[in-house]
């Protein structure tokens, strides 16, 4: 992808009309197909991305520099301290803890009471089913065939 800065110096170059296509793609660095697909139209203008005034991030100018508020070598704006002063403000949303409620497995009759069974018996003992040696899947990592009864 080129810099829209080159697209418009084709642009204006063409439309000078003093310069071959052959002559402008040497001028410019770009491949003399670019610029046949400037000339008749066939390259599409991208939208120049920009950050919103809403964020208040701007592009970066310059070469990297020290932040005052971090001492990263950055470009500055630096947005690490940029997203500090965000959480302190505004922290992020905690995710739900687990529910300790069955998985709304499918399981045949058998399973299902083993199952039952196995659970209950961790909930007696004050642990999460996965935290529960016994469960499947919990910390020993026994399968219920492996787990006595």
């Amino acid at each position: 992808m080129i810099a829209q800065s080159l697209v418009d110096e084709v642009r204006r170059l063409l439309s000078e009309g003093k310069l071959s296509q052959r002559k402008i793609a040497q001028a410019t660095g770009v491949s003399r197909g670019t610029v046949g697909a400037i000339a008749s139209g066939r390259r599409r203008d991208r939208p120049v991305v920009t950050a919103s005034d809403e964020d208040g991030c701007d592009e970066p100018v310059g070469p990297p520099e020290r932040c005052d508020g971090c001492g990263a070598l950055v470009y500055l704006p630096c947005r690490l301290c940029r997203m500090r002063k965000l959480l302190a403000v505004r922290p992020i949303a905690r995710l739900p803890e687990r529910p300790i409620e069955p998985l709304g497995l499918d399981l045949r009759d058998d399973h299902r009471a083993r199952y039952e069974q196995v659970r209950a018996r961790c909930m007696e003992a004050g642990e999460q089913p996965g935290d529960c040696p016994d469960f499947p899947g919990g910390k020993m990592g026994r399968s219920p065939s492996q787990t006595p009864v």
